[in-house]
């Protein structure tokens, strides 16, 4: 019901704000204001899949969500976006298509909850003490101030760069995003089930497992993320051989988004901790920070350097939200997850990117490209595993690598 009353109002918002959008971007982004009724939707289809994720954490199961929003959703706009290409649908129909892609892990979603025969809809009246709704209600607010704030921040640059720029650039930006958002794939599915135990770790007052947990996700979310950034930095130009003519604009904006995924994964559970904690009231508060940072970088820097200024400004934000964040958790808790092995991965990750950089990109049809990224990224994924098993940088990695070969062998045995 809750959701239902918010959606509602959120459609009314959207109604009565139409006349203020489309005095600010009928210049420039036209095409929006004439779809602008395809944001209720999105809305509603986004929101609905958000409540029944939570739900599903809740009964710790944190990999459906990922998988279908992170995987799922993903392939669908993909495949939406080639078949509009191809020229196979219009462009109503291709919107179409998309908001089915919206649609579709929501369906998955509550049949997945209704198959763990988790899906009520019986109402039940639970008395609680008024002290206790008085947390609850103050509770709920900073998490629907975090939440908000999140929003904001994650389409803030790119309606300043609609509106600075025009459409062009901004499908340019939201296209380059997407590969950034790539590089985040590893770690999604950690911070919710990390919620979980650390949430256990604090009622327990076990500071050594949360000082684990921590640490743990540091170097093997920064091992993740820099072989899926060094892979995607390394094959971009062949990539952009593939794309349409003009993508290539955003070579940049993928490093620097990149880079400012790399450095929030780098900083690890540092958020979940301060959320779990009796001090989460400072992480609604850096989000409300972050989002007046983030609206300065990019009022200072889209009119200098276009979209690349959007993502230099995200990175800024990313780096700074994220100091704040790791030096309260280590002011008030006394934890320090940083080790020489971050550093050292580090400069494995460089160094097997200028190697990779070395080495010529070859030009011809559809195949060649294919075998080009192929080779590229295995070489690129043999040499960076190889170096965190050979230095031993992670004994996570290395008994998961051990682990691994050792299945494999048995396979060929």
């Amino acid at each position: 019901m809750t959701t239902l009353a918010g959606s509602s109002l959120s459609i009314l918002a959207l109604w009565l704000a139409r006349p203020w959008v489309v005095g600010l971007y009928q210049a420039q982004s036209a095409l929006f204001v004439d779809y602008y009724y395809v944001l209720i939707p999105l809305m509603v289809f986004t929101v609905f899949f958000a409540v029944f994720d939570t739900y599903a954490r809740l009964l710790y199961d944190p990999v459906t969500g990922t998988l279908l929003q992170q995987l799922v959703q993903r392939i669908l706009i993909l495949l939406t976006g080639v078949v509009y290409w191809l020229g196979w649908v219009t462009f109503p129909q291709f919107v179409g298509l998309w908001l089915l892609a919206f649609l579709l892990p929501l369906v998955l979603m509550v049949y997945s909850v209704a198959q763990d025969k988790s899906l009520f809809f019986n109402r039940r009246f639970i008395s609680v003490s008024p002290e206790l709704r008085r947390n609850i209600f103050r509770y709920s607010a900073l998490t629907l101030t975090t939440a908000l704030s999140t929003q904001i921040i994650w389409t803030i640059d790119k309606a300043m760069l609609s509106t600075s720029k025009g459409l062009d650039d901004t499908g340019v930006y939201s296209t380059a995003s997407y590969f950034a958002s790539v590089i985040a794939l590893p770690a999604t599915a950690l911070y919710k089930v990390s919620g979980t135990l650390i949430a256990e770790s604090w009622k327990a007052n076990d500071m050594n497992n949360i000082m684990t947990i921590y640490r743990k996700s540091c170097l093997n979310q920064l091992i993740a993320g820099c072989l899926v950034f060094v892979g995607v930095a390394a094959n971009l130009p062949t990539v952009f051989a593939i794309l349409p003519a003009g993508y290539e604009s955003g070579y940049y904006v993928i490093l620097w988004l990149g880079l400012s995924k790399l450095i929030d994964m780098a900083t690890g559970v540092n958020g979940v901790i301060l959320s779990t904690s009796r001090y989460y009231a400072y992480d609604s508060v850096f989000f409300v920070l972050l989002i007046f940072v983030t609206i300065l970088a990019n009022k200072l820097l889209i009119p200098l350097y276009g979209m690349n200024g959007a993502a230099i400004g995200a990175v800024l934000a990313t780096f700074l939200y994220n100091f704040a964040r790791t030096v309260l958790v280590g002011l008030k808790f006394g934890l320090q997850p940083f080790t020489w092995r971050n550093a050292a991965v580090l400069v494995l990750a460089a160094l097997i990117w200028f190697v990779a950089e070395l080495v010529p990109h070859h030009a011809g049809s559809w195949w060649i490209l294919g075998i080009d990224v192929a080779l590229r990224s295995a070489a690129i994924g043999g040499l960076f595993l190889g170096g965190i098993y050979v230095f031993n940088l992670s004994p996570d990695a290395t008994e998961l690598l051990n682990g691994g070969w050792s299945r494999i062998k048995k396979i060929v045995s």
